[in-house]
């Protein structure tokens, strides 16, 4: 076994010096023939590749691009618990204003029942109703019902109601209700309700089918809102409100352009929301992300920041 192990290695050994002589052979042909002399000749031609330098400017990366964190790019904005934090822009932010561009936005805001009637309801909400405006009500009875259209006919500051908290008493006017919206609408009022003839407002008759709701139960009511337009980038845009919206909350939003017909859809996230100083009263400037649009609407917002 010894012997074998050793002519084994003795092999290897001799296969190794083998390759050796071979290589050495090969490179005196080459040097002999010129070929060598003529490969260093030209190895200038092929530099060695050096890898890119960075800038010396700080730099965020986006998913498609990196954005200098210029002074005009960083905005201060409030965090969930009230504190700032420092935020680099995307994109670059335009003004519009005095282009009279506005967003047409769906708000949604769980209200307090008082009363309901086949003609309208009479709720509690945090929201200061236009008296005219036209809203949409649906009522949490545990049923898939759909949405009511409905009209603010009165409104009233209200200091408190049974929940002690603040708002607004507003009297809604149902409209065009469908036949079987207005049988479950009954049925509500009679499982979670008692009949009231006191009157809430003296410019309106109490309605004999007027229920008051015992049962605590809410309604979900739909606020479209036309808000004016400051700013506007590919990403976002950077709206005024007369009160403060919920940090990352979402809410569909519809922009019509200039001299365009159709306006531009998509989804709206509440990145930002600071209140203006030196007005009289509450405003709020509010950053928008864009997110859910399409292809085809944000080339559209493209060539509208960037005309060629």
């Amino acid at each position: 076994m010894e012997k074998l192990y050793y002519q084994r290695v003795q092999g290897v050994r001799q296969s190794g010096a083998l390759r050796g002589r071979r290589w050495n052979s090969n490179c005196t042909l080459l040097s002999r023939m010129g070929i060598l002399d003529k490969l260093r000749s030209i190895q200038w031609r092929f530099p060695k590749r050096e890898e890119p330098t960075l800038p010396k400017s700080r730099m965020i990366l986006a998913p498609e691009n990196a954005v200098q964190a210029d002074p005009e790019n960083v905005e201060s904005i409030a965090a969930p618990d009230d504190t700032l934090h420092t935020k680099i822009r995307r994109f670059t932010r335009y003004s519009v204003e005095g282009m009279g561009m506005h967003a047409h936005m769906l708000f949604s805001e769980e209200v307090s029942l008082y009363d309901v009637s086949v003609n309208g309801a009479c709720i509690h909400t945090t929201k200061d109703l236009r008296v005219g405006g036209k809203y949409l009500i649906n009522i949490q009875d545990g049923k898939r019902s759909p949405y009511i259209k409905c009209r603010a006919v009165w409104r009233r500051e209200s200091i408190s109601d049974v929940n002690a908290q603040p708002g607004y008493m507003a009297g809604l006017q149902f409209q065009k209700i469908a036949p079987d919206e207005l049988v479950r609408l009954k049925d509500f009022m009679r499982t979670d309700g008692v009949p009231d003839e006191k009157r809430v407002s003296d410019d309106y008759e109490p309605s004999p089918l007027r229920f008051m709701i015992v049962s605590n139960k809410k309604a979900t009511l739909k606020l479209p809102t036309i808000l004016n337009v400051r700013k506007i980038s590919l990403g976002g845009m950077l709206i005024e409100s007369d009160s403060a919206l919920g940090l990352e909350g979402r809410y569909p939003v519809k922009l019509p352009l200039p001299r365009e017909s159709a306006a531009i859809t998509c989804q709206a996230r509440i990145a930002s929301v600071i209140q203006q100083s030196g007005s009289s009263k509450p405003r709020f400037d509010i950053g928008i992300e864009f997110f859910c649009m399409e292809d085809a609407d944000k080339a559209r917002l493209d060539s509208f920041i960037h005309p060629r």
